[in-house]
């Protein structure tokens, strides 16, 4: 209903509105789809997490999309994500890049090739270089610098721009080495890879705990199946965070949006009390156009030439002239955020519909016009906001058992707040909660939508008051040893839990429109499609299994006729079909 802009009601009452035909020119107006067809082909690495909203994109401009997944090995929390129906064909990559290429290319004439996720990125330049397209050289100085974190630092530091002091970790007497040398705690500890696993990424407030985080990092594996040699150690800068995300054009940056990190400390590190969007700054000597000055600096560093990326900056406190990356990451922002984005500032200004002008329209699109526009014209605005958010993480003041679930204790009352957008529970009646001192031990999120940062804020002080109150978790006393929580004492923060990721994907899955959704997918969701959106081919509703050039399908492995001991006996699929 969000999608096509009409209430719930209405759509009971007039089902058309929401089920024109497919193909149609209701429908194709209705979701702003684009009246010409395309010959070339898009091909999007990974397309999990936030790359559905680039399918989504693509697939409103009308563009045959393939799929390559470069694992099969692919955590659940991206997984979940992943809809096969949006694509005109999927390759699976093996490890065998000229496989792959061949592959690719009898598909046909391929337009462009883009990384829709963090496991994707290394694969999505390797490709693009191949094929000739646009895109990242893979064979740059330091070429891992994109994805391998070490590297990554190392290269800026090669370049003459702050970085982490840092160590590769065998061990954990290395680690305690390096801590030695930093003289100074906390230190992290992650993985190397940007697509580390989640929860991959401590805080160690103590030697204890900086044993126990290298253990866990070197005993878990990334997003893509890949085990853990090592782990990361760096310092800690205290200091506020910075979410920078770009569309990069042959060398330069655009600036597609700009979030704010706001944490509370705790006895063992931090958690993140909410994130936020922050309208544009241009005036020369701010803030924000430092931050904006070093991120481009440290993407032209990295290698950053074409396409999205998320940085993650720390100011230190006292030090607003010498921000530092935490991580770069050479793909769209992830989960939720291009569409939450687009509520606040337009389509138009997301990442998603800025690398569809870039990869897929003459000339890079609308993107050098507005490159120009930033360079020629003093105090011009990369973007403006006319929708403030805050993403609020919750934040239980004590432990016990939930004697009343969040839900019913608070959930009227929370939908109620006038900027109300969204909301995660992850703990129901019954579940043993503890003190909140990380992401991971935080009871749900709920988001805030609204008209000016000052609706948004009233709401968000009305949730930290009520938390407070003891209305919104009614607990009586219980253990707190509860799964995930972080051990007393040991100093460890781990930055997302699994649960937690899973649960944001589920939420960004509810802004997705019937171009992309799983919901509107006839294999994952065949009861929730009533009518298929354009360019999902007639082969997929009408498939049949008649027997009819399928001599070696076998689904039972005595060769022939396969599923012939289910249907029809030994007849096997002659008379079986799913029309």
């Amino acid at each position: 209903a969000g999608f096509w802009g009409v209430p719930p009601f209405v759509g009971a009452a007039m089902p058309c509105l929401l089920e024109p035909p497919k193909g149609s020119m209701l429908f194709a107006a209705l979701a702003g789809i684009e009246d010409e067809e395309h010959e070339e082909t898009v091909v999007i690495v990974d397309p999990y997490t936030s790359g559905r909203f680039l399918v989504e994109e693509f697939r409103r401009r009308r563009w045959p999309l393939v799929a390559v997944r470069s694992s099969l090995s692919i955590d659940e929390a991206l997984l979940s994500t992943w809809n096969a129906a949006s694509f005109e064909r999927t390759v699976v990559h093996h490890g065998d890049l000229a496989e792959t290429i061949a592959s690719l290319r009898n598909v046909g004439s391929i337009r462009a090739v883009i990384a829709g996720s963090e496991p994707g990125v290394a694969l999505a330049d390797e490709l693009s270089a191949a094929l000739g397209l646009r895109g990242n050289d893979p064979t740059g100085p330091r070429p891992r610098c994109r994805w391998d974190k070490y590297e990554m630092h190392e290269r800026l530091s090669e370049c003459g721009l702050r970085a982490l002091r840092q160590r590769v970790c065998s061990s954990a007497e290395e680690a305690a080495a390096f801590a030695a040398g930093v003289d100074t705690w906390p230190i992290v500890v992650k993985s190397r890879t940007s697509n580390g696993f989640s929860g991959c990424v401590h805080l160690c407030g103590d030697r204890e705990a900086l044993d126990e985080a290298v253990a866990f990092v070197r005993s878990a594996k990334d997003l893509a199946g890949r085990a853990n040699d090592a782990a990361l150690a760096q310092e800690y800068l205290e200091g506020r965070e910075y979410v920078v995300d770009c569309v990069s054009f042959d060398g330069e940056h655009f600036v597609s949006a700009t979030w704010a990190y706001c944490k509370t400390p705790t006895e063992c590190g931090f958690i993140y009390d909410n994130t936020r969007t922050l309208p544009y700054d241009s005036a020369p000597d701010s803030l924000q156009q430092r931050l904006y000055r070093y991120v481009f600096e440290c993407l032209t560093a990295l290698g950053v030439r074409n396409g999205a990326s998320h940085c993650e900056v720390v100011v230190p406190e006292g030090d607003q002239d010498s921000p530092c990356l935490v991580r770069l990451g050479a793909r769209m922002h992830g989960s939720m955020g291009p569409a939450l984005w687009s509520k606040c500032a337009g389509r138009e200004q997301a990442q998603p519909y800025l690398l569809a002008e870039l990869f897929a329209e003459e000339a890079g699109g609308s993107l050098p016009r507005r490159l120009r526009d930033m360079r020629e014209r003093p105090g011009a605005q990369a973007y403006k906001l006319t929708r403030w958010s805050v993403q609020v993480d919750l934040q239980c003041p004590t432990g016990g058992i939930l004697s009343q679930s969040v839900e019913a204790s608070s959930g009227d009352w929370l939908r109620a707040m006038p900027s109300f957008w969204a909301m995660r529970l992850f703990v129901e009646d019954g579940d043993r909660v503890a003190p909140t001192r990380s992401l991971s031990t935080s009871p749900g999120f709920v988001v805030l939508l609204g008209y000016s940062e000052a609706e948004v804020d009233r709401d968000l002080a009305k949730i930290r008051e009520r938390e407070k109150s003891g209305l919104m978790y009614i607990v009586r006393p219980g253990s707190e040893n509860v799964v995930g929580a972080t051990p007393s004492g040991s100093g460890r923060r781990n930055s997302i839990s699994a649960a937690r990721m899973r649960e944001l994907e589920a939420e960004a899955e509810k802004l997705i429109s019937p171009l992309a959704s799983r919901a509107c997918s006839p294999v994952l969701s065949p009861q929730q499609a009533p009518a298929m959106p354009p360019g999902i081919g007639d082969s997929l509703v009408e498939f049949t299994l008649n027997g009819d050039g399928l001599d070696d399908f076998d689904l039972d492995g005595g060769g022939g006729g396969g599923l012939g001991g289910f249907v029809g006996g030994a007849g096997g699929l002659d008379d079986f079909s799913l029309e």
